[in-house]
């Protein structure tokens, strides 16, 4: 992939937070959707939906499947964009990929923020609460053990994710009652000796 193309592809994601919530919506509903359906779901991108879209089509992060304007049917590609470690080589690519890395981990802070007010006001049933996970574990482990970790993760996770698509098709309702998207972040990295 060209350093134009990549920069094409990561600016179309970092330009403005609804992006990442229109591609979400997309991925986690494994579906196709229309523009008026995620205007409904990322009220946050109402105002630019089209060019929100249409940015993020450029970049390659979704595609229009059929149809023009509200009524367009757009979906997340199921094949990834591939990348090669000499990608970052490009000094605009590798400030492009940072950007967009600390707007994807201020992200993660942000909905942490919103679902501990949101706990804290009661918005949320006990039996929801009492459900979260909140654990931090600090481990003496080779680069080889975080490997073998963050596969078994992904295994898991996946695992999760299956049942849940198994969940929606035999409820045939997106999503079946008393089920909730469930926002499910890990980190690992080693520490500094200081």
């Amino acid at each position: 992939m060209t350093a134009e193309r990549h920069l094409r592809h990561l600016h179309a994601m970092s330009a403005d937070p609804a992006r990442f919530d229109l591609f979400e919506q997309l991925k986690v509903h494994e579906r196709p959707m229309t523009t008026a359906e995620l205007a409904r779901l990322v009220p946050t991108a109402r105002r630019g939906i089209q060019a929100h879209l249409g940015a993020l089509a450029d970049g390659e992060w979704i595609e229009r499947v059929e149809g023009e304007g509200r009524s367009a049917v757009w979906q997340a590609p199921q094949v990834a964009i591939e990348w090669a470690e000499e990608d970052g080589s490009d000094p605009a690519v590798a400030r492009a990929l940072e950007d967009l890395y600390w707007i994807a981990l201020q992200r993660r802070i942000n909905r942490i923020r919103r679902f501990d007010a949101e706990r804290q006001t009661g918005e949320w049933p006990e039996e929801w609460v009492a459900a979260t996970i909140g654990r931090d574990y600090s481990l003496w482990l080779t680069a080889d053990d975080l490997h073998e970790l963050d596969a078994a993760l992904v295994e898991l996770f996946e695992g999760f994710r299956a049942r849940s698509v198994a969940r929606r098709v035999a409820e045939g309702t997106d999503p079946p009652p008393g089920v909730e998207l469930v926002f499910v972040t890990s980190s690992a990295f080693p520490l500094s000796h200081d």
